[in-house]
């Protein structure tokens, strides 16, 4: 009998092992499903987190994108400058030889015909001076020497016949003055104008 109750004894002490196993199991396999779980939910975590970093990523990647091709168009619209810069400085130049040259052959033009002897000169408005001889021109008059005495005549008044004004770049709106007008406006900076 003592076989009996040995291996009854037996019989409970495996089945108290087993019981005691598998609640050790099952407590375990408790523990490693709340270990799955909190492994999954990290896991959603770092996919959310990825997908982020990536959306962000291509958010970067697109304005990097926009901010190479500003860049392009700078350095394009800053080439362009530099090109309009060189020109508007060459035609400066050129306008402002081209107006000291000016100046100079309208000046020569002025001191050959001084000196002159223009027979007959008929004024609008007044009458005819004889044998008027230029003695001074002047940017808006003309001074003669004639038969009665001397003659001052005024481009503003509307003295002088309109080819001297023409021939000898007189008044206000002689090519001379338009010239220095432009130049002197040339002069001046961006801001002034």
């Amino acid at each position: 009998m003592f076989e009996f109750r040995f291996s009854s004894f037996l019989k409970a002490l495996l089945l108290l092992a087993c019981i005691i196993g598998g609640c050790d199991h099952l407590a375990k396999l408790d523990k490693l499903k709340v270990e799955l779980a909190e492994l999954k939910s990290q896991a959603d975590t770092a996919r959310e987190t990825a997908d982020l970093r990536r959306q962000e990523w291509t958010e970067i990647k697109t304005a990097k994108d926009k901010l190479d091709q500003l860049e392009a168009r700078m350095t394009e619209v800053i080439r362009q400058r530099d090109l309009l810069d060189t020109k508007e400085r060459k035609l400066t130049s050129e306008i402002k030889y081209m107006a000291d040259s000016m100046k100079v052959a309208v000046d020569n033009t002025r001191t050959f015909a001084i000196g002159t002897v223009i027979p007959e000169l008929r004024l609008p408005g007044r009458s005819a001076l004889h044998n008027a001889k230029i003695f001074k021109i002047n940017d808006d008059s003309v001074s003669f020497l004639h038969e009665d005495g001397v003659a001052n005549l005024n481009v503003k008044a509307e003295e002088i016949p309109t080819e001297f004004i023409k021939k000898y770049d007189l008044g206000t709106d002689s090519t001379i003055s338009r010239l220095q007008h432009l130049v002197s406006e040339m002069r001046k900076s961006p801001l002034e104008k």
